[in-house]
């Protein structure tokens, strides 16, 4: 669809490509486009929904086992067997992102929005309320506030700012809380979270965990990884630590909902850390997360090893339950979960156990 556009419609489009495709955008202040005409809606409607479809199928596509009331089926995302009862649905939530956010980025993400000791202004809160709904988002916005939070560090803004806008959009989206791998999902201002982990497995829309395995799994990997280099420092144990606690939520979820085969994007990105951000000797990796932190204390280093060392030991929670599910015999309710759990457990996380065992030694000063 063709469509000529004012300097401040496409600024408008701009701010979209930025919240949903990662494009990079300078916020400038423009006229206030409150009520986008017919044609404009029409064509970022069409945006957002080949962009999150696009997402979707990138993984979608391959034909992949996933469980079905506890059976196992074999299909893409288009086919009925796999993908019952899915929709994207959007709400008023994700046109309130796109128009808000055109409208009020560039007022609240300055520099002196920041109040020093406390964070955001009052003001710029108030504004992020208004830009971000928690309360009745459905699955299409949950995807789109997640796609928001994974590209925000391109926003050109205060870090506190950042993040009360990140903030705000996992209390909206219980994906959006995984993509950040912070734990905010609570009851906030007297409003009802829709952030919460469980609603993600609860029906249909589970099919978003099993379309975006690969894209959680590189952002886990990028999240721990920055999480490790946080400055100020001494908030980097602070950072590991509601990481690892929205991971354990994770897997506590999964494995009450007999659907470990989910596991999978945490069993890649902890691989994919091992080659990367891992892949000195433990002794290095040790050393290394605590030389640039400007912490001082022997208490204080320790703390923040052992924080890692949380992380580093999913995998022997993951290993535990691979255990546990070699037990399950045919006929078993979670025999058919066992399979694909053991198949996927043994070819991904497996070969990588020994070194993450020896990191964790390494981060706790545990001997054997």
């Amino acid at each position: 669809m063709s469509l000529a556009v004012s300097v401040d419609e496409g600024h408008a489009l701009e701010v979209l490509d930025m919240l949903i495709r990662g494009r990079s955008v300078r916020i400038v202040p423009t006229e206030p486009v409150s009520q986008p005409r017919p044609e404009l809606i029409e064509v970022a409607g069409r945006r957002i929904a080949v962009t999150c479809l696009r997402v979707l199928v990138e993984s979608g596509r391959r034909e992949r086992v996933v469980l079905r009331r506890g059976r196992r089926v074999r299909g893409r995302i288009w086919d009925a067997a796999r993908s019952e009862g899915f929709r994207l649905r959007f709400t008023e939530a994700t046109y309130e992102l796109w128009v808000q956010a055109t409208q009020r980025l560039a007022e609240i993400a300055r520099p002196t929005e920041v109040v020093e000791g406390e964070g955001s202004s009052r003001k710029a809160r108030r504004q992020i309320r208004r830009i971000i709904k928690i309360a009745g988002t459905d699955t299409g916005d949950w995807l789109v506030y997640a796609l928001a939070v994974r590209h925000l560090a391109r926003m050109n803004m205060p870090r506190e700012i950042r993040e009360d806008l990140g903030r705000r959009l996992c209390l909206g989206s219980p994906l959006a809380t995984l993509f950040a791998l912070e734990d905010w999902s609570r009851q906030v201002d007297g409003e009802e979270s829709s952030g919460k982990l469980e609603l993600l497995l609860g029906g249909p829309q589970v099919v978003l965990l099993e379309c975006l395995d690969e894209v959680l799994a590189e952002q886990w990997a990028e999240q721990i990884g920055r999480c490790m280099r946080w400055s100020p420092g001494e908030e980097r144990a602070e950072r590991l630590l509601a990481a690892a606690r929205v991971l354990e939520q994770f897997i506590d979820a999964i494995d009450f909902r007999a659907r470990l085969d989910l596991a999978r994007p945490l069993c890649r990105a902890l691989a994919r850390l091992m080659t990367g951000e891992w892949a000195d000797p433990p002794a290095v990796v040790s050393a290394g997360l605590v030389a640039d932190s400007g912490l001082t204390l022997r208490s204080q280093q320790d703390a923040l090893r052992r924080a890692l060392a949380r992380i580093v030991g999913l995998g022997e929670r993951l290993a535990g339950l691979r255990e546990a599910m070699t037990r399950h015999a045919f006929g078993d309710r979670r025999y058919e979960e066992s399979q694909v759990y053991l198949e996927l457990f043994d070819t991904v996380l497996r070969p990588h156990l020994a070194r993450l065992d020896a990191l964790a030694r390494a981060l706790t000063g545990r001997l054997g």
